[in-house]
């Protein structure tokens, strides 16, 4: 009896070790389980914020390149908005000339329109100073060329501005005629009346008004006609007028006109300076004196 309660003591021994050392296994089974589940969700969380991350930045990104864009877009629009009329040459070229001019021939009198219908995109200037005497040619060439450029000086010029200060013969230069008494006479318009006159083949027609006399010289042999002609210099002069003069101003206009004629030629006396302006075209001649400052 004795020895059966020992083995039966024993017996229960051993089955309550075995059933801690099952418990101890168990636990450790259980924690080493749920490290890695831990580590698993972690590393979801990060790729999950970097995937967010990459994300943002690309959006970004793509924000900016669009912005960039349209900015360059807009850019463009307005610098296509802001391009100049097809007036702009014109003033931009003339205006660049004279400017370089004003700092060449400082005080002189100079056009700040070139009088052209048609060319000023192609205007090109030069000068020449001589003792007292500056002189401005004004040319359209076949592209434009840098101021004062020696290759302009095989352009013919349309127009040619000379100053000559403290002359000694300014009315040499300036050419006034007294007004005629006793010759034939014809209205131009119904202030205006002019004498005409005839000599070695040439017609004259003269009229005077204020300090400036107006002559039209033309051929008898091309029977051109110096009245027609008055007429529509009056008129120019009645539209842009005459520069004021120191004494006396003149204007002769001699028809037949042909490329680089220069046979307008209209001349006035400013303070101590004697101005001269000759031109292809005497509306250029007018337009260009209207605008001397």
């Amino acid at each position: 009896m004795k020895n059966k309660l020992g083995i039966t003591a024993a017996a229960a021994l051993v089955a309550i070790s075995l059933a801690a050392c099952s418990n101890e296994n168990n636990q450790s089974s259980s924690k080493s389980s749920d490290k890695p589940a831990t580590s698993q969700v972690e590393k979801k969380q990060n790729s999950s914020t970097e995937n967010s991350s990459n994300t943002q930045s690309s959006e970004n990104k793509t924000s900016s390149e669009n912005k960039s864009t349209s900015n360059s877009s807009e850019n463009k629009s307005s610098s296509e908005d802001k391009k100049p009329s097809s007036q702009a040459p014109e003033r931009d070229r003339m205006e660049k000339m004279t400017a370089k001019l004003r700092k060449a021939l400082p005080g002189m009198l100079l056009p700040t329109r070139d009088g052209l219908g048609t060319g000023s995109d192609n205007l090109n200037v030069r000068y020449t100073k001589n003792g007292n005497t500056n002189t401005v040619y004004y040319s359209v060439g076949n592209s434009p060329a840098e101021f004062n450029a020696a290759s302009v000086k095989n352009e013919k010029p349309f127009a040619v501005l000379t100053e000559t200060k403290n002359s000694e013969d300014p009315d040499g230069i300036i050419n006034y005629m007294p007004a005629q008494k006793g010759l034939p006479t014809t209205k131009l318009d119904a202030d205006t009346t002019a004498t005409t006159q005839g000599a070695a083949g040439q017609s004259y027609l003269q009229w005077n008004k204020g300090d400036w006399s107006y002559v039209i010289q033309a051929s008898t042999q091309l029977k051109e006609n110096p009245t027609d002609r008055g007429k529509s210099v009056l008129k120019l002069v009645n539209e842009y007028g005459v520069p004021s003069t120191s004494s006396h101003g003149s204007v002769h206009v001699t028809m037949g006109d042909s490329l680089g004629s220069l046979n307008t030629v209209i001349a006035w006396q400013k303070g101590n300076s004697t101005y001269q302006l000759k031109a292809h075209d005497t509306t250029t001649a007018f337009k260009m004196l209207n605008s001397l400052k």
